[in-house]
C-alpha cells in the first residue's frame, strides 16, 4: 500500500505496514539489547585500567566486546529486520512463536558464552557459542526465506539484505578459528582482524548501508533518485573481501580493503546530503545530526583501519552506536504508531504522521553529541594510558542509553494518550 500526504509533494513511500508483525516480534530483541550494551558500558567502567592498557585478550575485555557486538549491535539488528523485511518486502511476518524461541536460544547462548569466559570454563563455552551459531542459522533462514517468497524485484536492497545474513553466519564461523586460538590450539590470532572486518564491515556495514537506503529517502521525502545506491555496498564488500584476501598475501592488501571503506562512507555521506536535498519534508529532520555523527566516527575508523590501528575498532563501535540510536528515535515511535493506528478508527497509513508526534525531536543531537564525546574519551585513554578517561567514557555511555531509553518511553506514553484520544 503507498501512503502519501496532502503536503508531501508527492511523495510515496513504497512499504507495506499492513504487513507490520506483531510489537512483540521487534521489541523484545530491542528491550533485551538495552540491558547487553548497559552491561557493555558497565564492563567498561569496571576493567578500564585492561581496556586503557590494550589488554584486549583478557577474558572480560573479551565479554565486554561480545556483550555490545552479539549483545547489541546483532540483537538490534535482528529485531529491526523482524519488523522491516515484512514491511519492505511485502512478505507475511514469522509467527510470533517461532520469533520467540529463536530469541530465546539466542539469549541462552550468549549467557552460555558469557558464563564460561566469567568462569573460564571452556566446555560451557564452546556450548554458549554453539548455541549462538543455531539460533543465527534458524534466524538465517526465516529472513532469505521471506525474501524468497517476496514479489517484489531483486534490486540493491534485495541483494544488499542477503550479502548481510550471509556475512553474519562467516562471522561465527570465524568465531570458532578465535575459539581455537584463545585455547590455545591454533597458531596464533590469525584471524582475529578478519573476524572483526567481517563483523563490523561484512555484517553490520553492508546492514546499516542497505537499511539506510530505505530511512533516508522516507525521513526526507525525497524519491532517492540520481545516486548509484549499489555503490557504497559494492565497496565495503570489496574490501572485505581483500581483507580475507590480506591472510594469505600481506596486510598491504587490508590497507588497500580499508581505503575502500573509506570510500564507502564517503560516498555514502555524499549520496545521502543529495537525497536529503531533493526531500520533500518542510521542515529539517534532526535524525540526520546524529546519523551525521555517526558516520563522521565510522569514517575516522575505516582511515584508522588503512594504518592499521586498533583505535579504529573503538571509533567503529561508537559510529554504530551513535547511528543506531539515532535511528531508533525515529524507528521505534513509528512502531509504536502503527500498533496505534491498528486499535483505532481510521486508515493505517495514520501511523506516519503520529510518530512524527511521538518521536523527540532532539533527541537525535543528544545521541550525536555523546556519540562523539565517548569515542574521543576513550581513544585519549588508549592513547594516553588513563583508565579514568575510559571510566568517563563508560559512563558517558550509561548516559547516553538513559537518554534513549527515557526519549523512547516518552514516545510510547505519547502513543498510548493518542490512542485514548481516538478511541
Amino acid at each position: 500500500m503507498d501512503v502519501s500526504s496532502s503536503d508531501s509533494g508527492g511523495y510515496k513511500p513504497s512499504i507495506n505496514i499492513e504487513q507490520a508483525p506483531s510489537l512483540m516480534a521487534p521489541m523484545m530483541h530491542i528491550a533485551t539489547a538495552y540491558g547487553f550494551v548497559v552491561a557493555a558500558a558497565a564492563l567498561l567502567i569496571a576493567y578500564a585500567p585492561q581496556v586503557a592498557h590494550g589488554l584486549y585478550g583478557a577474558p572480560m575485555v573479551i565479554l565486554m566486546v561480545h556483550f555490545f557486538s552479539l549483545g547489541f549491535l546483532s540483537m538490534t539488528a535482528m529485531g529491526v529486520l523482524q519488523q522491516w523485511v515484512p514491511v519492505v518486502f511485502d512478505v507475511a511476518p514469522l509467527p510470533v512463536a517461532r520469533v520467540t524461541a529463536n530469541f530465546l536460544l539466542y539469549v541462552v547462548g550468549i549467557l552460555g558464552f558469557a558464563w564460561g569466559l566469567f568462569q573460564q570454563q571452556w566446555a560451557v563455552l564452546a556450548f554458549g557459542g554453539t548455541v549462538i551459531a543455531m539460533a543465527i542459522l534458524i534466524w538465517s533462514a526465516g529472513v532469505i526465506g521471506q525474501l524468497a517468497r517476496s514479489s517484489r524485484p531483486r534490486d540493491t536492497i534485495y541483494r544488499g539484505i542477503q550479502a548481510a545474513v550471509m556475512g553474519y553466519n562467516v562471522v561465527w564461523v570465524l568465531g570458532i578459528f578465535m575459539a581455537l586460538s584463545f585455547l590455545g590450539w591454533w597458531p596464533e590470532y590469525r584471524v582475529l582482524p578478519i573476524h572483526v572486518v567481517t563483523a563490523l564491515v561484512g555484517w553490520m556495514g553492508l546492514l546499516v548501508l542497505t537499511v539506510q537506503l530505505k530511512l533516508t529517502p522516507m525521513f526526507s521525502m525525497s524519491k532517492g533518485s540520481g545516486i548509484k545506491p549499489a555503490v557504497p555496498l559494492y565497496l565495503a564488500a570489496g574490501g572485505v573481501l581483500l581483507a580475507w584476501i590480506s591472510l594469505f598475501i600481506g596486510t598491504s592488501l587490508f590497507r588497500v580493503g580499508a581505503l575502500l571503506w573509506t570510500a564507502a562512507v564517503v560516498v555514502t555521506i555524499m549520496q545521502s546530503i543529495l537525497v536529503v536535498l531533493h526531500g520533500k519534508a518542510k521542515t529539517f529532520d534532526q535524525v540526520f545530526v546524529g546519523v551525521a555523527a555517526g558516520w563522521f566516527l565510522l569514517l575516522a575508523a575505516a582511515s584508522l583501519a588503512m594504518w592499521l590501528n586498533p583505535l579504529a575498532v573503538l571509533f567503529a563501535f561508537w559510529g554504530l552506536l551513535t547511528l543506531i540510536f539515532s535511528y531508533q528515535a525515529r524507528i521505534i515511535p513509528f512502531i509504536v504508531a502503527l500498533v496505534v493506528a491498528k486499535r483505532t478508527p481510521g486508515p493505517i497509513f495514520k501511523a506516519f504522521f503520529m510518530a512524527q508526534a511521538m518521536h523527540s525531536r532532539h533527541q537525535p543531537l543528544a545521541v550525536g553529541a555523546m556519540g562523539v564525546v565517548g569515542a574521543v574519551l576513550s581513544a585519549m585513554g588508549r592513547i594516553l594510558v588513563l583508565p579514568r578517561l575510559e571510566t568517563a567514557a563508560g559512563g558517558v555511555a550509561l548516559l547516553l542509553i538513559g537518554s534513549e531509553m527515557q526519549a523512547l518511553v516518552s514516545a510510547m506514553a505519547r502513543g498510548r494518550k493518542q490512542a485514548a484520544l481516538r478511541s
